[in-house]
C-alpha cells in the first residue's frame, strides 16, 4: 500500500470508509457527486471485514459470485469491496475495541444470515445445550483497526478458536497502561500454519511501539471519537472457513 499524507477529516464525527479502488469523479461531474445516495446512512451500510483466504473460501472458487481474481491461499482481503491486501506485514492502530457480542444465525440449509444481531449475555441462547450441542448463538469479539499507511479502517472479527486470541489481544493492549487505545502501534501479518484440517492461514499480530506523529494522532482520535458508541453492522457469517485467528507477541512493547 503506497504510502500518504494524513489529512485529518473535516469533521471531528466523520467516519472515513472510502473505497481505495474507486475512481475520481470527472470534472464535468463535479455537481453530480454524491447525488443519488443522500439516503444512505450509517445504519444502511455494512462494515468492512479482514477475511483471510482458506481453501474453501468461495472468493477462491472462479465459480462463485464471490469469487475474487487474482486472489490466493492465505492472503487477507476485504470482505466486503473485495480488495486484496496480500499477506503484509501492515502497521496497524486499533481504534475501538467491544465487549463480546452474541449473534444468531438463520440455519444454512434456510439461506444463512444473520437472525438476531444482538442476543442479550446470558440468554439461554448463548448457552450449551443438555444434549452437548453447541450454543445456538455465536459469540463475537469485535475490532475497528486502521492501516495507517492509507488510513483503511477495517474490522476484526473472532469467534469460536479465536475467542482465546481475542483475549489475548485484549491483554496486550491493557499491558500498554493508560494510554489512548488508538496511539498504540502494531505490526500484522498473514501466514500459512498446519492444523488437523490441514493447511491454513492466521494472522500474526505483535506490538510495534507506540504512534508518535501528531497529525496521525489527530487523525486516530477524530476516528476513535467517530466510531465510538455507533452501532456497527459487520459483515459476518457463521461458518469456520474465513475465521480470522490471531497469534499476538508481546515484543515490541
Amino acid at each position: 500500500m503506497a504510502k500518504k499524507e494524513v489529512v485529518a477529516p473535516k469533521k471531528e464525527d466523520a467516519i472515513v470508509m472510502v473505497d481505495k479502488n474507486a475512481i475520481a469523479v470527472p470534472d464535468f461531474l463535479m455537481d453530480y457527486a454524491g447525488k443519488g445516495t443522500e439516503h444512505l446512512t450509517k445504519t444502511d451500510l455494512l462494515m468492512p471485514r479482514l477475511a483471510l483466504a482458506q481453501g474453501l473460501s468461495p472468493q477462491l472458487n472462479p465459480d462463485k459470485p464471490e469469487y475474487v481474481d487474482g486472489l490466493r491461499l492465505g492472503d487477507a482481503f476485504n470482505k466486503v469491496t473485495g480488495r486484496i491486501y496480500g499477506r503484509g506485514p501492515w502497521e496497524i492502530a486499533i481504534i475501538r475495541a467491544d465487549p463480546p457480542r452474541w449473534v444468531e444465525f438463520f440455519p444454512r440449509e434456510e439461506g444463512g444470515g444473520v437472525k438476531d444481531p444482538n442476543v442479550p449475555h446470558g440468554d439461554p441462547r448463548t448457552q450449551w445445550r443438555a444434549d452437548g450441542r453447541k450454543p445456538v448463538a455465536t459469540m463475537f469479539y469485535d475490532y475497528i483497526v486502521l492501516f495507517l499507511e492509507d488510513q483503511e479502517p477495517i474490522a476484526l472479527s473472532f469467534k469460536a478458536t479465536g475467542i482465546k486470541t481475542a483475549k489475548l489481544l485484549n491483554t496486550l493492549i491493557k499491558l500498554r497502561g493508560q494510554i489512548p487505545l488508538f496511539m498504540g502501534r502494531y505490526s500484522m501479518k498473514a501466514v500459512m500454519t498446519k492444523g488437523a484440517k490441514g493447511d491454513y492461514a492466521v494472522l500474526q499480530i505483535q506490538n510495534a511501539g507506540h504512534v508518535e506523529d501528531h497529525a496521525t494522532l489527530r487523525f486516530l482520535a477524530n476516528q476513535f471519537n467517530a466510531f465510538k458508541d455507533k452501532p456497527l453492522n459487520i459483515d459476518r457469517e457463521p461458518g469456520e472457513d474465513d475465521d480470522v485467528d490471531v497469534t499476538t507477541d508481546t515484543s515490541g512493547m
